[in-house]
């Protein structure tokens, strides 16, 4: 392996993930079973084998993958619901894993909203 085959990634999955496989995934990885983690990352969104690797380890290590909306409110709705609450820090979570922003990006989204 060379000095820049380190540094090079695949760029990050722009298929958003439902809920449900992430929360799945999660438990996979956590389980060590990497290999079904990344078999149903294939199965569920019809990525292919190394989009879904990448995906899996994004996930594993913690970096941010986009995720499908949850059903029902929109995003900005239910942000405000939480502001409305005082958690500021979980709006922030919610936006990011929503939507793949960073939390520098997902606190400007927030403050655009004018509460």
């Amino acid at each position: 392996m060379g000095f820049f085959d380190g540094l090079r990634r695949p760029p990050a999955p722009t298929r958003p993930l439902d809920r449900d496989t992430v929360d799945r995934v999660l438990v996979l990885v956590r389980d060590r079973r990497k290999i079904e983690a990344i078999k149903l990352v294939r199965e569920r969104t019809g990525m292919g084998l190394a989009d879904a690797k990448y995906t899996v380890e994004a996930l594993e290590e913690g970096r941010r993958v986009p995720v499908e909306p949850t059903p029902g409110r929109s995003l900005a709705d239910r942000v405000r619901e939480l502001l409305g609450q005082d958690r500021v820090a979980d709006a922030v979570v919610l936006v990011s894993r929503e939507t793949g922003m960073t939390e520098t990006e997902a606190a400007r989204f927030i403050d655009s909203l004018g509460r």
